[in-house]
């Protein structure tokens, strides 16, 4: 008998994904949501934090050292 590989399946379940995704880019949020509402779940709440070099930068300016 032959032993499961999961890294393999997961590899080529990661290609035809892939391929399927650039064959019309509109799939993947489609079937993202269809698969939230199969299961019920919710989507994240996009959270930005800038980070403190940015809160710098905005403040002084550009800090470049050309």
């Amino acid at each position: 008998m032959k032993r499961f590989d999961a890294v393999k399946t997961m590899r080529d379940i990661r290609t035809q994904l892939s391929e399927r995704y650039q064959e019309d880019a509109k799939r993947q949020p489609d079937d993202l949501r269809r698969i939230r509402d199969k299961y019920g779940i919710q989507p994240s709440r996009f959270h930005l934090k800038r980070s403190a070099v940015a809160e710098d930068e905005a403040e002084y300016g550009e800090t470049d050292s050309e």
